[in-house]
């Protein structure tokens, strides 16, 4: 399976990032292929410019064009057969950089419309890292929110198989002991992928 990673967090010492290298252990042993789009590292713009905004709203899409590295982001969906976005919660969302993504990227007659172009993925899956429990009531609605955000939006919407994974209670007492946990679970979902 050809599965593309959209990796989301400005620290490469992160547990996010070992989250995402596990998943592609796991990944690279099940014998699947990869492509990474890392926001961070490819300092991606995550604000809508207004030719975009033109192009992608109700207006006459012959005013505005759309963008080179959205047209990459784009062709990188198209050759894969699922999506993996890997990220924190950052205030009770994920980062603003893979909202912007999500803005940018799922363009109308691209991700919906009449003529939307998008094929049929076989699967969209999230790992999310939070530091708080997700069963509490906080986390439970920060992860409800998150889902339906995500789930709903136009990636999962086209997908035959939708998954979530919450890596949760980071900022906890048995952290270290979670942790080393959650990098074997990352890795068995990459292999089980």
């Amino acid at each position: 399976m050809n599965v593309l990673i959209v990796y989301c967090h400005p620290s490469e010492s992160s547990f996010t990032c070992k989250v995402k290298d596990a998943f592609i252990e796991g990944l690279t042993e099940a014998g699947h292929e990869y492509e990474i789009s890392d926001l961070y590292g490819m300092k991606f713009v995550p604000t809508l410019s207004e030719s975009e905004y033109i192009f992608d709203s109700c207006q006459d899409s012959t005013e505005g064009h759309l963008s080179g590295d959205i047209a990459k982001e784009q062709i990188k969906i198209q050759t894969s057969d699922a999506v993996v976005f890997i990220f924190p919660m950052f205030w009770s969302a994920s980062p603003a950089m893979l909202v912007g993504w999500f803005q940018r990227v799922m363009t109308k007659d691209f991700a919906y419309g009449d003529s939307a172009k998008m094929d049929k993925l076989k699967k969209a899956c999230c790992l999310v890292t939070m530091a708080h429990d997700s069963n509490a009531e906080q986390g439970r609605s920060h992860i409800n929110a998150l889902k339906a955000t995500m789930i709903n939006s136009k990636i999962f919407a086209n997908s035959d198989v939708n998954e979530f994974n919450v890596f949760d209670n980071l900022a906890s007492d048995k952290r270290e002991e979670l942790m080393a946990e959650y990098l074997k679970q990352a890795k068995e979902l990459g292999k089980s992928f």
